[in-house]
């Protein structure tokens, strides 16, 4: 890769990070082409970035920005994604390493919080917004439709 490609892509990856929720670095142990292209096409609606990167060129993406600290974590041959939605990521994540156990999770940053491998695992097991909403949303209605219920039956009976 020549000099100029290096600080494209690193400035790439850098604009990427500021509108990032979450970064997440993930280790390849023997996954075939195909799968590591099906990972991929799953998180594709939920990264702006999902690549193999060199640790020297990522380490210096994130120099600087929030998601400094998972530098700690780029040791040997990783992939790293680049979270618009990072409870999305995690669940992915960790569905298709349950799956496949030639992929190790390392662990990644979200918010203000450095994960660790089962931290990205507890995080896989939350809610999501859209859960929750409708939950809210349950919970909201609930009440009122009780009452119109009961009401029916109390009209029933007068008839």
């Amino acid at each position: 890769m020549k000099r100029e490609e290096k600080s494209d892509l690193i400035s790439a990856l850098q604009s990427s990070l500021k509108d990032a929720n979450g970064v997440f670095v993930i280790e390849n142990n023997g996954l075939t082409v195909h799968e590591f292209e099906a990972l991929r096409n799953e998180l594709r609606p939920l990264v702006s970035v999902f690549k193999v990167v060199k640790n020297r060129l990522m380490k210096l993406a994130l120099k600087d920005t929030n998601f400094e600290p998972v530098s700690d974590m780029l040791k040997r041959p990783t992939a790293v994604a680049v979270a618009t939605d990072g409870l999305a990521v995690t669940k992915v994540l960790a569905k298709f390493a349950e799956e496949h156990q030639n992929l190790t999770i390392l662990g990644g940053k979200m918010d203000a919080d450095v994960l660790d491998a089962a931290g990205v695992l507890q995080l896989s097991k939350l809610p999501s917004l859209l859960e929750i909403r409708g939950t809210i949303a349950r919970i909201l209605v609930e009440p009122a439709s009780r009452l119109a219920r009961v009401s029916a039956e109390y009209g029933k009976k007068e008839q």
